[in-house]
Parts: structure tokens; C-alpha cells; sequence
């Protein structure tokens, strides 16, 4: 989920994305200036009942009303914690520091000039006591994922660590599965924030004002639309593909023709 309202905007578009095709499956919109996505995204929510399915959100939604709506309607929520919930996050940093590993999963990937290893560690939180607005979340399941990234070309290495709550159920008898679980959706939510970054960067979906109607979900289901082609041509580099397409028009017909859409 995403989409902020900018000074002087007055409509933008909070999409839902799929983790593994990253498609738009739900829209959301924001009007007027003071507008929020936060309960924008709870209306979404319950309007696709994407409450009840495994949803993924970021720290901006990391909000007790969220986290209690999903878990009240059956759903799966994986939300990471930063800065904006200081308790919360001093709790995530204990359950880790103190708490027993539960399920691990390790992965290694190399590409666009970077090698990468990602740890994902889980941990139990059912033990816990939380501040009483966050008792109707469920919170069960603590996320650590540690990040660490090489690049080849400069040697220059970085490093993050990032930590996500869950209602999902952890003990010993599931813990590895659970790793599993929420380390691909984490590596899911990331791809869909790529993804974000280039609509706002390639595509400079912040610098589009719209005023009217629904104006927003319209543009950004065709950027959805244009980004799902180019992709198809199996390129990593959109901004390369569009520079192709202005400069050879029939490289643009040739692809739309191959996604028959001409």
C-alpha cells in the first residue's frame, strides 16, 4: 500500500499491489490536502476484504487500528516498526536481544553489480505485554531480517537491519516455516517499494497534479499498465526502454504488438 497527498495536491492514489506479480488489485484515494492514507488504506482494506488475506504494510501503517482490523477480520498482517512506534520498537529490539531464535532463513543473490545476504531470524512476542491499544492486534510473531549488500564494482559494503510484527502463530514446531513465510513476503514488499520507486522517479507520478473526479486511479492504473508491458520485455532498466521507445517508435509498436496489446 502507498500514496501520500503533497502541498498544494489534491488527489493521489493509494494502490494495492501483489507481491508476486505485482499487480494493482485495489485503489484507494486520497482528496483534499489534509487527506491521510492511514485510514485510506483501512477502507481499502475492508471494502476488497483484503483484511481477511495475508497483507503487507510499511511503518506508515505500523497503527493499532490497522493491525486490530486485520486480525479482527481473520487476516494475516506482517507491518514493519520503526522510529514512529518508539515502545513498540524498544520491545522488537528486546524480543531479539533476549528472546530464542525460532526459525532462520539465509538467502544470497547477486545482481546489478551488488551481492546481497539477507538473514531472516523469528521470535515469539505472545509473552509480552504491550500497551493496552495495541491488545486487539494479536501480536505473535516478531520478524528480524539483516541485511547485507556488497558492491562489486567499489567494494563498498552496507548494511541494515529491519524488524517486522506479525499475528502469525510461532513456536519450535513451525518456526522454520514461519522464516520461510515471512522472509519471502518481506522480499515481496520490497520489490513492490522498487516498484514505487520507479513510478515516482521514472515515471514522476509525485510531480502529476490531478484535481477532478477520479483522475488519479485512471493515470495510475495506466502507469500500472506501462510498467507491466516494459517489464514483459524483461528489462531492468525503464528508463533506458523509454528513451528506446521515444527515440524508435516502431520498438514501442514491436513490444505492444508482443504484449497484444496492439
Amino acid at each position: 500500500m502507498r500514496g501520500t497527498v503533497k502541498s498544494g495536491d489534491t488527489q493521489a492514489v493509494v494502490p494495492g499491489v501483489t507481491h508476486d506479480s505485482r499487480k494493482v488489485i485495489a485503489h484507494g484515494r486520497l482528496d483534499g490536502n489534509k487527506s491521510s492514507e492511514i485510514p485510506v488504506v483501512r477502507d481499502v482494506l475492508e471494502c476488497t476484504g483484503l483484511e481477511r488475506q495475508k497483507v503487507s504494510l510499511d511503518a506508515h501503517h505500523c497503527n493499532p487500528l490497522t493491525t486490530a482490523q486485520v486480525h479482527r477480520n481473520g487476516g494475516s498482517y506482517l507491518v514493519q516498526v520503526k522510529g514512529n512506534q518508539r515502545i513498540l520498537q524498544k520491545q522488537c529490539c528486546s524480543s531479539e536481544s533476549s528472546g530464542e531464535v525460532l526459525g532462520e532463513n539465509i538467502e544470497y543473490d547477486k545482481a546489478n553489480g551488488r551481492a546481497t545476504a539477507r538473514h531472516t531470524s523469528v521470535f515469539s512476542m505472545k509473552s509480552l505485554k504491550f500497551d493496552k491499544r495495541w491488545r486487539d492486534s494479536g501480536i505473535k510473531c516478531l520478524t528480524v531480517v539483516k541485511r547485507e549488500s556488497l558492491e562489486i564494482s567499489t567494494e563498498k559494503a552496507t548494511s541494515e537491519t529491519s524488524c517486522y510484527i506479525s499475528n502469525i502463530p510461532v513456536d519450535k514446531s513451525c518456526g522454520q516455516q514461519v522464516a520461510d513465510e515471512t522472509a519471502r513476503a518481506v522480499r515481496g514488499h520490497w520489490a513492490v517499494e522498487a516498484d514505487n520507486y520507479i513510478r515516482d522517479k521514472t515515471f514522476k507520478e509525485d510531480d502529476i497534479k490531478t484535481k477532478y473526479g477520479n483522475q488519479a486511479q485512471i493515470t495510475g492504473r495506466l502507469r500500472g499498465l506501462a510498467m507491466a508491458i516494459i517489464r514483459g520485455t524483461g528489462t531492468n532498466n525503464f528508463q533506458e526502454m523509454i528513451e528506446e521507445f521515444t527515440d524508435s517508435p516502431e520498438s514501442l509498436k514491436a513490444v505492444l504488438k508482443q504484449a497484444k496489446f496492439l
